[in-house]
């Protein structure tokens, strides 16, 4: 069951719901102490004035969802005063060789982590006040029963978890057994890297990995796990025949369907050839917004600009509206080292990381790195280009496009993304 919590910022509440969405609320001093602390009959009163907070008030004004410790005063004036999801790259290894990898050289390395530092990441990430953990590689799944112990770790701490699988599970002995085991544990949704058709998929991803993946996706979707579809979008799969094939394969299975294009990270930065066009990125849009509609499934890419019905979460609301990146959300290394984002971790400038905000260790916090290094100020003060603040789309159903793929193509964060359909190159 996922667990719903709440966790006090400076003049709101951010909170998790028992779907695992994460939401805000503005709350003064005195209304959360009647959330936290006060009698059934107040917090009925303060649930009827605010509707929303029924997700964790219950009719009979009990709370329904754990109040998180305090993290510390005073609260940060420049960041919520701790990260909300943190993705986790613990598992370096990977079973495939795709073409267009990121993390390409985590792969290789030949530090592993072992239990104790593996308890340690994921002990300051509770600490830091975070509601959910993605478990990242590498290819996670490569510990197969292994990977249970890490989940106990995580549903000890209280973090809900998401899993990023390739979907490759042959390694793993009784892997209807191992899904079925899945379900005991917290876990807000099951990611499946699937990037199109059979032929497609496995020139990037190798010989015969589709059946593999496709059938790890039916198997978790059996069993009545949250599993989500994801696509990395190159030039020769930005078309019809592949995108009707993945929403036809999520609505078989019920899965939600992201696409995001290719990054120039690791392996992809080699492949300018497959970056797909400003305009052929427009016309995927499109049609993924008419096949949303058509088949009823929930489709997310980055820019969601042709159906003006979207709604991009916004949990820190004095920053500029963007991805996750540095604003909520963060990246560990299994070395820990600690990113805004996990496609940053192979930019390079003057021979160096300029993304590399931090290494946890017993003097140093997640906490202290997220408040404190001037990395993530220049994530979150970033902003974006005049182009996106004066488009009627973003802060809408657009955050303004990836902030990797901005400093990749312009040399700076806020700088627009080559990607977005309604951009302009001058």
């Amino acid at each position: 069951m996922v667990p719903r919590r709440i966790r006090r910022e400076e003049g709101a509440i951010i909170w998790q719901d028992s779907t695992g969405c994460l939401r805000r609320a503005p709350m003064i001093e005195a209304d959360y102490g009647i959330l936290a602390r006060g009698s059934h009959k107040a917090r009925q009163r303060l649930a009827t004035r605010d509707p929303q907070l029924g997700d964790i008030v219950g009719a009979d004004g009990r709370l329904l969802a754990e109040v998180m410790p305090p993290l510390g005063p005073p609260f940060p004036r420049d960041s919520l005063s701790g990260p909300l999801r943190c993705y986790l790259g613990i598992e370096p290894r990977c079973n495939l060789q795709c073409v267009f990898c990121g993390p390409r050289d985590l792969h290789s390395s030949p530090r592993r982590p072992s239990e104790e530092c593996e308890a340690f990441l994921i002990r300051e990430i509770a600490e830091s006040g975070a509601f959910q953990v993605q478990l990242t590689g590498g290819e996670i799944c490569l510990r197969g029963w292994k990977l249970l112990r890490t989940l106990d770790h995580l549903a000890e701490q209280g973090l809900s978890v998401l899993i990023s699988t390739n979907g490759v599970w042959n390694h793993i002995k009784e892997p209807a057994a191992f899904a079925t085991e899945l379900t005991k544990y917290p876990i807000l949704q099951v990611k499946v890297s699937i990037e199109g058709t059979e032929a497609f998929h496995d020139s990037v991803r190798g010989q015969g990995n589709y059946r593999e993946a496709v059938g790890t996706l039916r198997l978790l979707s059996g069993l009545g796990l949250p599993v989500r579809i994801n696509a990395t979008l190159l030039r020769s799969s930005c078309s019809s025949e592949q995108l009707r094939h993945l929403v036809h394969l999520a609505a078989e299975t019920g899965a939600a369907l992201q696409i995001i294009p290719i990054r120039e990270a690791g392996r992809a930065a080699a492949l300018a050839g497959q970056m797909p066009s400003r305009e052929q990125i427009g016309e995927y849009t499109r049609l993924a917004t008419e096949l949303r509609h058509e088949h009823g499934i929930s489709i997310s890419f980055n820019f969601d600009v042709y159906d003006g019905q979207g709604q991009v979460p916004i949990l820190d609301p004095a920053r500029p509206v963007s991805c996750a990146a540095g604003l909520w959300g963060l990246h560990i290394t299994h070395t820990g080292e600690v990113y805004p984002c996990g496609f940053a971790i192979e930019m390079q400038k003057d021979g160096r990381r300029p993304f590399l905000a931090g290494t946890l260790s017993a003097e140093t916090s997640l906490l202290a790195i997220w408040r404190e290094r001037a990395v993530f100020r220049e994530w979150r003060t970033a902003g974006k280009s005049d182009h996106c603040r004066g488009c009627r789309h973003y802060g809408r159903a657009c955050w303004g496009g990836c902030c990797v793929s901005a400093w990749a193509a312009t040399g700076n964060l806020s700088g627009m993304d080559p990607y977005c359909p309604l951009g302009t190159d001058k």
